[in-house]
């Protein structure tokens, strides 16, 4: 029996939100997944749900100090794994801080040590400016295989020349389209199990985060109950900011109309549960969930700071985030009686967005058989 190929992982914290799910997804559509062995590294918060997955799937799963409660500790506890475990790939996708793990990879003696950007954040301050540059430098060399999940995040933390030259690996953020195609069934159940009858229900998924903007889809919701009184929004996953954003639900008066699910194992099914998906967030690389939406055939309204390549349907429409809730409001009164797109599984696949032939190109990456950089 051949050796097998030692594969590590670098995710913030295990937490259910878009990179786990994208890791998870790939990992368990590989070709081949006998030939690796698979460990993730990942900062001490963490839902022990999501650990599960990881494990259930093969995982060996490490947990180490967070950065912001000590780097030396962080960097310590990081360096011991490297060194022990001996791995042949390491697959950061922490964006910006991707480059330190892997500086240390490459001491470490590993071979293929791939950046993976997820996210094209946006500059908020002076420091942000200066600072962002030189880990974007840092990054582009402590890496020999550049990845991102779309163009805009990887023009943020390559550039765009890198883009344009096709120096960077698109890995898009591929789902398994049969999960997410419409049940009625399912859609029955679920509704039922949520209290929910016939209203008109608006979901959303994502960690309770500021990027997520949260706060301001509360304030779309109440002005939509004006004109649609008896909606529903459903609001799946957990975070931070999840018990702020209970209490401007409260302070709203809109107990009766929000459901808080808090993080799910089967987002799949809460889809068939919507009638439309909203996405306002203040920055995206290529979301995961704007394709998990679209492949479930719902409408969808997103942010104009989101990649507008994740646009696979005709149902996706853009919306400004910055000029009130109007437009918002407006645009998901019309889709009330809009119905689903029965082809948007279809869709998706001729998109490129089908798992199994992305999973294809993550495997050659761990084999060592396509582009380095350096």
């Amino acid at each position: 029996m051949s050796k097998k190929i030692k594969v590590v992982e670098f995710i913030p914290r295990l937490e259910f939100g878009g990179v786990e799910a994208v890791v998870l997804n790939y990992i368990s559509h590989l070709p081949d997944r006998e030939k690796f062995e698979f460990h993730v590294i990942a900062q001490n918060i963490y839902d022990p749900k999501c650990v599960r997955q990881f494990e259930n799937l093969g995982f060996k799963v490490h947990l180490v100090t967070h950065k912001r409660t000590s780097m030396v500790k962080n960097c310590s506890e990081v360096w011991k794994i490297l060194k022990e475990k001996n791995f042949d790939v390491a697959h950061s996708h922490m964006t910006l801080t991707n480059f330190y793990v892997l500086f240390m990879a490459k001491a470490a003696g590993t071979n293929i040590r791939i950046s993976h950007s997820h996210n094209a954040f946006k500059t908020e301050n002076w420091k942000q400016k200066v600072s962002w540059p030189i880990l974007k430098f840092f990054n582009r060399k402590a890496a020999n295989i550049w990845a991102t999940c779309g163009y805009d995040a990887g023009a943020f933390l390559f550039g765009e020349k890198a883009m344009q030259r096709n120096q960077v690996v698109v890995m898009n953020n591929a789902i398994d389209e049969n999960l997410f195609r419409y049940n009625p069934l399912v859609r029955k159940q679920l509704r039922e199990k949520l209290g929910i009858a016939e209203e008109f229900v608006i979901g959303h998924i994502g960690r309770f985060m500021e990027q997520k903007n949260h706060t301001f889809l509360i304030d779309i919701f109440a002005d939509v109950l004006k004109h649609i009184p008896d909606a529903k929004l459903l609001l799946v996953g957990a975070g931070e900011l999840q018990s702020r954003i209970s209490d401007k639900v409260k302070k709203l008066n809109l107990e009766e109309s929000v459901i808080f699910t808090g993080n799910v194992t089967n987002p799949q099914e809460y889809y068939q549960a919507m009638d439309l998906f909203v996405l306002p967030s203040l920055f995206e690389g290529l979301p995961v969930v704007s394709i998990e939406a679209q492949a479930s055939g719902l409408p969808c309204l997103i942010s104009d700071k989101v990649d507008t390549r994740c646009k696979i349907t005709p149902d996706v429409k853009f919306l400004p985030i910055n000029q009130g809730t109007k437009q918002w409001v407006d645009e998901i009164v019309d889709c009330k009686n809009k119905g689903r797109n029965e082809k948007a599984a279809q869709q998706i696949i001729n998109s490129g967005y089908s798992i199994l032939k992305e999973a294809e190109k993550l495997e050659l990456l761990y084999l060592g058989k396509t582009m380095k950089v350096d």
